[in-house]
């Protein structure tokens, strides 16, 4: 009896025309506000967009026009060094060496912006990679050229992950390149390439043995021509900055930690495509 008291008020209440009208009402604003926040979504993809190209027909721009400047900045040292050499003093000679070299790092600068330029245009191929292979090739390139140096590289298992693979190439080439690099110092460079967690996202790290830096300087990292060590120490380059354009048109993130003459880590990120992805304990 009860029940059918129920139906019968659900019946009244669905063939009430104020109820009727009511959720008419609610239907018409939601789909009111959906449609503001779907044409705001389109406007800021627009905006994005368009800045975006904006900073790469500037960085194209600053590339193009710096680069005459310079090579004519070149051109006269090396005349004068040809030249001049012999009337020059042991320091005059060290001047034109630091001119020489000076701009020789700024055309590589240059290269490295017009590099990055091109890259956030290109268009993007998403397909499923072996990411512990191509880490493994990656690691036997760049140990195959390393000379008589000494590095122990360990490589952690990783997944399979859904991304460009030229683009994702160039990034873990130029992460572990970074810490091969920084390491140059160490008598035993120890460079370290894994992942940890799940979830929505895969987090990969590459660490090693190197001078570190101070923690402070952690938001600068990533950033063009803002690396902390001197110019003569990164040797002109924005290899980080190049990376962490690839991992953001991934949807990814970079970040990283370290302390000083503790050594570094950078991390990145990779949206979790596969629930089944996951990481076993790293192995050499």
């Amino acid at each position: 009896m009860t029940q059918k008291i129920e139906i019968e008020a659900l019946s009244q209440s669905a063939d009430d025309p104020q109820s009727r009208d009511a959720a008419q009402c609610k239907d018409e604003d939601l789909r009111r506000r959906n449609s503001m926040l779907e044409r705001r979504v389109e406007r800021l993809g627009i905006q994005l967009k368009a800045a975006q190209g904006e900073m790469d027909l500037l960085a194209h721009s600053i590339s193009h026009d710096l680069r005459s400047p310079v090579t004519v900045i070149s051109g006269f040292s090396e005349l004068l060094a040809r030249h001049s050499a012999k009337g020059l003093d042991e320091k005059g000679r060290h001047y034109l060496d630091m001119i020489a070299k000076s701009t020789s790092q700024i055309g590589k600068m240059l290269d490295e912006v017009l590099s990055l330029s091109r890259m956030s245009q290109s268009e993007m191929h998403f397909v499923p990679i072996d990411l512990e292979a191509l880490v493994k090739k990656v690691v036997h390139d760049l140990d195959a050229a390393k000379g008589d140096r000494r590095v122990d590289w360990e490589i952690g298992s990783l997944p399979t992950v859904w991304a460009d693979p030229t683009l994702l190439r160039e990034a873990i080439i130029n992460f572990a390149a970074n810490a091969l690099k920084f390491t140059q110092s160490r008598d035993v460079a120890c460079i370290q390439i894994g992942g940890q967690g799940g979830g929505q996202e895969l987090v990969f790290f590459v660490r090693d043995n190197a001078m570190g830096y101070d923690i402070k300087h952690r938001e600068r990292m990533f950033g063009l021509f803002k690396n902390p060590n001197s110019m003569a120490a990164v040797d002109g380059t924005m290899a980080l900055a190049y990376v962490q354009r690839i991992i953001q048109r991934h949807g990814g993130r970079t970040w990283s930690e370290a302390e000083p003459d503790a050594g570094a880590t950078f991390y990145f990120s990779l949206p979790n495509h596969s629930p089944r992805a996951a990481f076993r304990p790293n192995k050499r």
